[in-house]
């Protein structure tokens, strides 16, 4: 394996359900990150789950769903673009994108289509060679029905991205499945993405992104609709009598929650507004220049360079230890994974 490609790293996405943490599990071949039985989101940050695929070492990235019941899209965007900004600017091979579907699904929902539309921005044409379109769930439809789906996807909310080099596939739901899928990525050319782009080489807030363009107009729309009830609510405050207590009360509470809805909004704009690349850059760097202080950077080896580079803006899970520390053995470090991070 060449050099620069010490250490690989896969996106796994896709909305809240489609079963991200549960394919990296059966990859992984342990239960490593948590797992729902809901449709409530069970990852709640990205984290980095090692896996060795043939003689690859990988980190599969599992992410939140831009449909998520707590974190804004804006607050998704923005830690997923750190980490891609550090893994870029590290030199952590980004070998592509898994983009996970549930079959079972009857049609595609309104949150379904906005997570797509934000995906293809960030992955962006060039790289759609790299992305895996695949469905899950299988063993809950017959396989008229799930073909019959399959096609539409094929032929409807797919077809742009498989007209420009992306792969459909199945995930049975068992490891051979999982490893077959990773294994077509991992033999491809490392991608940079269109977000990784606009941000480190052409040095653009997230603003000013495709992907973080998009965020930012649904934001305004929405601040649209709820300055449009601030002012209904307002007006209605002006009509009420002093004796009607229990209307008053009504109207207080639903003014607070439109108030909080605008002023949430507003921060996710500003979030918007940030030099994401920039920030990482210079967290990087001040890392870089405490251990050089200390004399430690020269004698770190590359792979253990690249983990904790890495680990500086993404979780990894309490079940990827034991893999990590054979990792480091390998580059000759004696120290466990966790007295690494500990010490990076």
């Amino acid at each position: 394996m060449a050099e620069q490609e010490v250490l690989s790293m896969i996106l796994v996405m896709g909305v809240t359900g489609a079963g991200k943490s549960y394919f990296i599990n059966k990859l992984a071949g342990t239960d490593i990150v948590k797992t729902g039985s809901t449709l409530d989101p069970c990852t709640a940050k990205c984290e980095a789950v090692p896996v060795e695929i043939g003689r690859s070492k990988v980190l599969l990235v599992d992410t939140p769903g831009f449909d998520d019941s707590v974190r804004s899209d804006s607050e998704i965007l923005t830690e997923i673009s750190r980490l891609l900004s550090a893994q870029y600017q590290g030199g952590v091979s980004l070998k592509g994108v898994i983009y996970l579907h549930r079959i079972t699904d009857i049609r595609y929902a309104g949150s379904q289509v906005k997570t797509l539309n934000i995906f293809k921005k960030i992955c962006g044409d060039l790289a759609l060679t790299n992305v895996l379109l695949v469905s899950t769930r299988w063993h809950e439809v017959d396989e008229a029905e799930g073909a019959s789906r399959e096609q539409q996807l094929r032929e409807k909310f797919w077809a742009y991205m498989l007209g420009h080099g992306s792969t459909m596939a199945r995930f049975y739901g068992n490891r051979d499945s999982a490893i077959g899928i990773a294994s077509q990525l991992v033999s491809k050319r490392s991608i940079i993405l269109e977000l990784q782009r606009e941000l480190v080489e052409e040095g653009k807030t997230l603003k000013q992104t495709a992907a973080g363009s998009f965020v930012n107009d649904d934001l305004t729309e929405l601040k649209a609709q709820h300055e449009a009830e601030l002012k209904e609510i307002e007006q209605l405050r002006q009509t009420l009598r002093d004796n009607d207590r229990a209307m008053k009360r009504q109207v207080q509470l639903d003014w607070q929650r439109e108030q909080q809805i605008l002023q949430t909004a507003q921060e996710d704009q500003e979030r918007l507004k940030i030099n994401i690349a920039a920030q990482v850059r210079a967290e990087i760097e001040q890392k870089q220049e405490k251990k050089k202080r200390s004399g430690l950077w020269k004698s770190i080896p590359l792979l253990p360079m690249l983990l904790g580079i890495v680990e500086m803006f993404v979780g990894i899970p309490p079940g990827s230890t034991s893999l990590l520390t054979s990792w480091l053995s390998g580059s000759g470090l004696t120290e466990s994974i966790s007295q690494f991070f500990d010490n990076f």
